[in-house]
């Protein structure tokens, strides 16, 4: 009942609008003193770790201290090719095999390939691997690759903003496919990467490093956009890629073959730069007759 009482309101209420007011207010300026305030008692309530650096001057808004950068050693800075390691502090909500084009959700709930992707690249990973990494309000924000390789394209799909928090999630079949995401794909050694990076209620922005795409934008239009050969953007694993201003999920998309994951449970808590598994090297030829 709570669910469907919860849906029945985010379809009901202008969530981009909302999310970009939301955002404006994130952004304004304030005093220190003020500032300072609002950063102690969110920090407090989500349970913020004290690694962060504060920069020169203090935080001069909300959204500066979402976005926070953490001294350097707290994450892992292995650059071994072999292992391919988590983009983000997050919960790992599920994780496993593509059966054909479909995966799951929650217990019950799945979506496709091609409704996560709407494109004919979606179907490079059929009967490939996905993990589902979510982000609680307290962790750090930034995304980073999770295999080093190089940045052929992106894919920016405008869509809905309701809440990924659980009971949506378990409550909303296609969540993840109804809302706002960009798709970054790496080219590796072990083939292809897709990181989705999926949008939410409040904000709902989120900005790439690699160029100068902003999601949750007034006027915007779906593009899969991939770079010229020559311009194609070299990164190493745990490089950043993107920063989430506020929210949300992202959900990484491996090709058939190419990753042994790690023996984790719904649930289990995990840092950037930490092994999700073992990658193996892409066969062009194999995948090609497969």
């Amino acid at each position: 009942m709570k669910n469907t009482i919860a849906v029945f309101v985010f379809n009901i209420i202008p969530q981009s609008l909302v999310s970009r007011l939301f955002g404006y207010i994130a952004r304004l300026e304030l005093p220190h003193s003020f500032i300072n305030l609002i950063i102690a008692w969110y920090s407090r309530k989500f349970k913020v770790k004290a690694e962060y650096i504060t920069p020169p001057g203090g935080f001069k808004n909300f959204d500066d201290f979402f976005t926070r950068r953490l001294r350097d050693g707290i994450h892992a800075a292995s650059r071994n090719k072999k292992i391919a390691f988590s983009p983000v502090d997050a919960r790992i909500d599920q994780y496993g095999d593509i059966l054909e084009s479909t995966i799951v959700q929650a217990k019950g709930l799945t979506y496709t390939l091609p409704d996560l992707i709407p494109a004919d690249t979606s179907k490079k990973f059929k009967n490939g691997k996905f993990i589902t990494l979510y982000l609680s309000p307290g962790d750090y924000h930034r995304i980073h690759s999770p295999v080093s390789g190089t940045i052929t394209g992106y894919f920016n799909i405008p869509g809905k903003l309701f809440t990924v928090q659980d009971y949506m999630v378990k409550g909303l079949e296609g969540l993840f496919v109804k809302n706002e995401r960009i798709i970054t794909y790496i080219q590796s050694d072990s083939g292809i990467v897709a990181i989705c990076k999926i949008g939410a209620l409040n904000v709902g922005r989120i900005s790439l490093s690699y160029c100068d795409l902003i999601t949750n934008k007034l006027f915007r239009r779906r593009q899969e956009f991939f770079f010229h050969e020559n311009d194609r953007v070299p990164v190493m694993a745990c490089e950043e890629i993107g920063v989430f201003h506020l929210g949300s999920t992202v959900i990484l998309l491996f090709q058939k073959n190419t990753i042994t994951f790690k023996n984790f449970k719904p649930g289990d808590k995990i840092r950037m730069g930490d092994s999700i598994g073992t990658l193996h090297y892409f066969n062009k030829k194999r995948m090609k007759s497969s």
